[in-house]
């Protein structure tokens, strides 16, 4: 039981990471953005993701960071699918549909546009109970198209239409977690990396994008499950490449809980914050998620 308590609540806490910076906040989903996991014992999953973030400042290229009194409201719908091909091996696509509100002086729009569709591999090395009490491993692998509508695309007036990155997106990562009765913690590492682009003004590259997170909680009897999370997100500046990207750093923090409705459905949550303490050219936000799954 704990073991798909802990699979909710650490999914979630990616989940509501933010998006890459590169492009407008939450507007593009990584490789990694599946908001759950099947269980061992389960062969197929579908679900709804929904998600809402605000912006209430930014980080500037030497790290400062200010407040800003009217930050773009990004709303997110996202249809995902999982499926268990082998028995250690789950694979997952997600589709996301992106709308922005955004306001300036004498003018406000609404827009919105499918996003990048992401794709995910989990491959369970070491599962709990394998060795005993040792933890287990999982091997994580992604992959996002530019299907969505990147920023120097965008057709409405404010830009309120992109919702893509406009790069292909790689993602490596390793997940180790550990149950303590009760109480489960897991640690997430993952490197990403975005595929070169034309755009105005010249060919954009990227700098390897790293992330840490770190998820714990509690399991309760009736399976309700609630978490805490910290992540931590970098991507160097290439220095030697006027055209490439500055580097960007945020640090995140948040809750993530699980309900479950019956043995077919589940319903997860999720509230997200930008710390405003570290940063680079980056949008500070402010965010929740919810998720209702349907298992077989």
């Amino acid at each position: 039981m704990f073991r798909r308590l802990t699979s909710a609540v650490a999914l979630l806490a990616i989940a509501a990471l933010p998006a890459s910076a590169a492009a407008q906040a939450c507007c593009a989903a990584t490789g990694l953005v599946i908001p759950a996991r099947l269980r061992v014992y389960e062969d197929l999953a579908t679900g709804l993701q929904a998600r809402v973030r605000s912006t209430y400042g930014n980080f500037s290229a030497t790290g400062e960071y200010a407040s800003v009194s009217a930050g773009d409201l990004v709303t997110e719908q996202d249809l995902f699918v999982m499926v268990r091909p082998v028995a250690r091996l789950q694979a997952a696509l997600l589709v996301p549909f992106v709308q922005t509100y955004r306001r300036v002086p004498g003018t406000s729009e609404w827009g919105g546009f499918f996003g990048d569709v992401a794709t995910n591999l989990r491959y369970e090395v070491v599962r709990l109970g394998d060795f005993r009490r040792g933890p287990a491993l999982t091997l994580l692998g992604g992959l996002s198209a530019p299907t969505g509508r990147a920023p120097d695309q965008a057709r409405n007036t404010l830009g309120t239409d992109a919702a893509g990155t406009g790069s292909f997106q790689g993602t490596l990562g390793l997940e180790i977690e550990q149950l303590f009765t009760h109480w489960f913690l897991s640690l997430d590492a993952w490197v990403t990396q975005r595929s070169s682009r034309v755009a105005p003004g010249g060919r954009q590259s990227f700098a390897p994008r790293f992330t840490a997170l770190l998820a714990g909680g509690y399991g309760f009897n009736n399976q309700i499950a609630v978490g805490m999370f910290g992540s931590a997100s970098r991507e160097a500046n290439r220095g030697s490449e006027s055209t490439a990207t500055a580097g960007v750093a945020v640090v995140t923090g948040g809750a993530a809980a699980l309900f479950p409705v019956d043995d077919s459905w589940r319903l997860q949550a999720a509230a997200s914050l930008d710390v405003p303490l570290w940063g680079r050219n980056q949008p500070a936000t402010v965010g929740v998620s919810t998720a209702l799954l349907r298992v077989w």
